[in-house]
């Protein structure tokens, strides 16, 4: 079988942006690291959509403790603009099926 070497990188960026949601102790969320599990998770929705609530239910397990105008600042910053277009521009060379398989191993790992 043959391996993407972009989709072992998709692998490894979908199980780091998902780790982060799991660590909420910081006191606010960069906005790089906001745009990448943005990017990440309507990705997986799209990918997964099966699984789409659980994948929603991590996005807002990461933002749940900031405020609505703390995440609209983020999402104004020229650095959330670029780390999501670099996300996008990443995801759009992944095969599909590669992505798919990044998304619901993660999701089969941290059950």
């Amino acid at each position: 079988m043959k391996s993407n070497p972009s989709g072992v990188c998709v692998l490894a960026v979908v199980v780091l942006a998902f780790a982060l949601v799991g660590t909420r102790t910081p006191p606010s969320i960069h906005p790089e690291s906001l745009a990448r599990i943005e990017v990440i998770t309507s990705y997986c929705e799209k990918a997964d959509p099966k699984s789409e609530s659980q994948y929603l239910a991590k996005l807002t397990g990461l933002t749940h403790d900031h405020s609505e105008d703390e995440i609209r600042s983020d999402r104004n910053t020229s650095n959330y603009r670029q780390a999501m277009a670099q996300a996008n521009e990443t995801l759009l060379k992944v095969w599909q099926i590669t992505g798919v398989r990044a998304c619901t191993e993660f999701l089969a790992e941290n059950q």
